[in-house]
């Protein structure tokens, strides 16, 4: 089976943070971002702005401004006038109508660029009438020749010695032919002409015409324009009130309609051309000029001009919105990424429309749009993509292992099918299918164990077992096999995960435990490691050791015939010999050397009868000990004994007062008995006038008692054999003993669940230390 490499390095890392492949979406993120900044900053998208703006100046709609007035030169009055153009008498006889009816500006959307040579009488009266006026504001025009620049066209001099103000009349008409904007000065060289409301608006408002002051620029050849405004249209064409040419003339009128108005007076009807379609038009007719100059004055005078926002500011806003989108997308899911690329889309148009409605700000969202509805098929994609190689990938994988099984997938490969995706489902199907039967064969296996088997995840749920474990415990239910697992004797010091042993992984604990029945069980724990290493639960084994014990039981009894009752005739024997002093005959070797095998035999006997006692000790009638008061205890037992051979048993207690007594769990007769051992070996084995020490200190977490000869040590290639059944040290003065001391001492300490090592040096002395665990807190 071929082992999958870790990945290594910060963007192997990263990547396995982020949960994909970062490359492809730092390419995604460029492309989408990209294209929306880009967009955004060079109206790539103007028709679709376009079409957007129109859409939301649509559902807008206010109330006219009530100083303004439209005097229509419509269909009704060229039917009663006569065809246009009209003599300039009228158009006097309407100012002095105006000026009669009060209208503080009279703004002539009418082009007077030349004097008519037919009728000077009526060029004249059109001049007396707008000096008598006062405040007449006429247009100014871009000539033209042929297809060329003709320069700036004035009104005639007649008529523009006697006018009060000039404004031009050009409406900004974008690539799509609809009228969206104008151009608040506009000239020859410089824009030095208001637009023909801003112009009215200086002579209603000076103050307020004064925020939309001339612009200083340098001049330049060609013509110029500067301060561009978006216009906020009120509605549909109609949507001021009209006032028909010829009923102003006959003065039929309301009392004081016109009264302190401003009236703009221009052509209506569809024949004369001075119509322009505007984003409120729809389906109906389009807008007439002099409405839209109508819409201008308006706007400028309620300060509801629609100014658009910086091309850069909007592109770094299209980065942001984009990028947002992507970090988004990057950890959701397929459904979730669809929604934020929609909820995101909707929320930059519903943003654009509260902004052009609320602060009268024009946010183009084309650029963004494109870029969210762009990031979910790339994004999508690249996961696919990114899905099938993981697919293919896994599925080789699966073919390998199932060859090193001899049980290779069985589906068709993809290059022999039209579509290789459904090759990939075919192997899939196969490797589920197969995946089926090696949980079968799993499971057969672990029931046709002679063991019980179970495993537990890290929170301590049972997630499997196998039928002999259900037997053994008496239980099938998971929870009733997880309660009778925690009630077993685990040792109180091994941690736990939801009533279970949790061991560390790689290392394992067993206990002994009885059932109702009378089974006699070894449980043991083993820790499992999870993918990063930390704790993936844990794996039990239950085997029914009754006949095992019953054998051991068995053994027990006969060491303890040969320990126990075997002393009696040994002792019998020894009191019988040393009462009479020795035997009838001979000259008292004999009488020494059936001492020596006496006590050789009494003492092999007192070894097995301790030796078997330790083996058989249950950590379940262990009580509470002060280690110091054992060490003390054992001191005192060998003083004799060193006394007698002149040795010297120096005992140090190097615990502090905050940390005595020195407390665990265990039996006090048989650590007593270990240490005795270890002392008298020490006592043994130093010379006349040596030193033994005995120290008790504090360790991690627990208790060392350290014994220290100064004999002649031990050969490094011995150590090995000291702790084993029988293992004596090849040394003459080493005879005596059939090595079963230590072996003692390392049993009583495993069994108290510590340990027992040796440091010794030939010519050095030896130091064995009984490390002992703490009593839990």
């Amino acid at each position: 089976m071929d082992a999958v490499p870790a990945p290594a390095g910060a963007l192997s890392r990263l990547r396995r943070v982020l949960g994909a492949p970062l490359a492809e979406w730092l390419a995604v993120l460029l492309i989408c971002a990209g294209l929306a900044a880009g967009a955004s900053a060079w109206g790539w998208l103007w028709r679709v702005d376009s079409l957007l703006y129109d859409a939301a100046m649509a559902t807008q709609r206010h109330d006219p401004d009530v100083a303004v007035r439209i005097v229509a030169i419509d269909d009704r009055s060229l039917a009663e006038i006569g065809r246009w153009p009209w003599p300039r008498a009228v158009h006097a006889q309407l100012v002095e109508r105006l000026r009669e009816a009060g209208a503080a500006v009279v703004v002539l959307d009418i082009i007077l660029a030349e004097e008519d040579p037919h009728d000077p009488a009526g060029d004249a009266a059109l001049a007396r009438a707008m000096a008598a006026h006062g405040a007449v504001v006429l247009p100014v025009t871009h000539g033209t020749y042929g297809a060329r620049s003709a320069g700036e066209a004035l009104p005639a001099a007649p008529f523009a010695a006697v006018a009060a103000a000039f404004g031009h009349i050009h409406i900004e008409l974008d690539p799509d032919g609809i009228a969206r904007s104008v151009y608040l000065w506009e000239g020859m060289r410089a824009p030095h002409h208001p637009q023909l409301a801003l112009a009215a608006l200086e002579l209603l408002e000076p103050a307020t015409a004064a925020r939309f002051a001339r612009p200083q620029v340098e001049p330049a050849d060609g013509w110029r324009r500067d301060a561009w405004l978006h216009v906020p249209f009120i509605g549909p064409p109609g949507s001021h009130p009209y006032l028909s040419y010829v009923d102003v003339l006959r003065g039929a009128l309301a009392a004081g309609e016109l009264r302190g108005r401003v009236v703009f007076v221009g052509a209506s009807a569809v024949g004369m051309g001075d119509i322009v379609p505007t984003p409120t038009s729809g389906h109906a007719r389009p807008m007439p000029g002099v409405e839209v100059h109508a819409t201008v004055f308006g706007a400028l005078r309620n300060g509801s001009g629609i100014h658009s926002i910086e091309r850069s500011t909007v592109a770094w806003l299209a980065l942001a919105v984009v990028a947002a989108l992507m970090a988004l997308m990057l950890r959701a899911g397929p459904r979730f990424t669809l929604v934020a690329a929609f909820a995101c889309a909707l929320a930059v148009l519903a943003g654009s429309w509260l902004l052009l409605r609320g602060a009268q700000l024009w946010l183009p969202p084309a650029g963004m749009l494109a870029g969210c509805v762009l990031a979910y098929p790339l994004w999508s994609w690249r996961r696919l993509e990114a899905a099938q190689r993981y697919l293919d990938n896994e599925l080789r994988a699966l073919q390998r292992t199932g060859e090193s099984f001899g049980l290779a997938l069985a589906g068709a490969p993809a290059g022999s099918v039209i579509d290789p995706f459904r090759a990939r489902i075919d192997m899939v199907r196969a490797a589920a299918r197969r995946e089926r039967d090696l949980q079968r064969f799993v499971a057969d296996t672990l029931d046709a164990l002679p063991v019980g088997a179970m495993v537990a995840d890290a929170g301590g749920r049972i997630r499997l077992a196998n039928r002999q474990a259900a037997d053994l415990l008496g239980c099938s239910a998971p929870q009733a096999q997880h309660d009778a697992l925690a009630a077993m004797p685990w040792p109180p010091a091994l941690a736990r995960a939801a009533g279970l042993p949790a061991p560390a992984a790689g290392t394992s604990v067993a206990v002994e435990a009885s059932t109702d029945s009378g089974r006699a069980l070894l449980v043991s724990a083993a820790g499992l490691a999870g993918v990063a290493g930390e704790g993936g639960g844990v794996v039990i084994g239950i085997a029914d050791i009754t006949a095992l014990r019953a054998a051991q039981r068995a053994r027990e009894d006969t060491m303890h015939f040969l320990s126990h009752d075997l002393r009696a005739p040994l002792t019998a024997i020894l009191t019988l010999v040393e009462g009479e002093g020795g035997v009838p005959s001979g000259d008292g070797k004999n009488a020494q050397r059936l001492l020596r095998h006496a006590r050789g035999a009494l003492h092999m006997a007192d070894q097995l009868l301790r030796l078997s006692r330790a083996e058989a000790l249950d950590p379940a009638r262990f009580r509470e000990l002060a280690v110091d008061m054992v060490v003390m205890d054992a001191a005192d037992e060998v003083w004799a004994l060193a006394r007698g051979k002149d040795v010297l048993v120096d005992t140090r207690i190097e615990v502090g007062e905050a940390q005595l007594p020195a407390l665990i769990l265990g039996d006090g007769e048989l650590l007593c008995r270990a240490l005795v051992n270890l002392l008298t070996n020490a006592i043994k084995y130093s010379p006349p006038g040596g030193t033994v020490d005995l120290v008790l200190s504090a360790a991690a977490g627990g208790w060392a008692v350290a014994v220290s000869d100064s004999g002649p040590g031990i050969a490094p290639e011995h150590l090995p054999r000291l702790f084993r059944r029988f293992g004596r040290v090849p040394s003459a003065e080493r005879r005596d003993g059939i090595g079963l001391g230590l072996l003692m001492v390392r049993t009583v300490a495993e069994r108290h669940g510590g340990s027992v090592d040796v440091r010794s040096a030939e010519g050095q002395g030896s130091t064995f230390t009984l490390f002992l665990p703490a009593q839990p807190s």
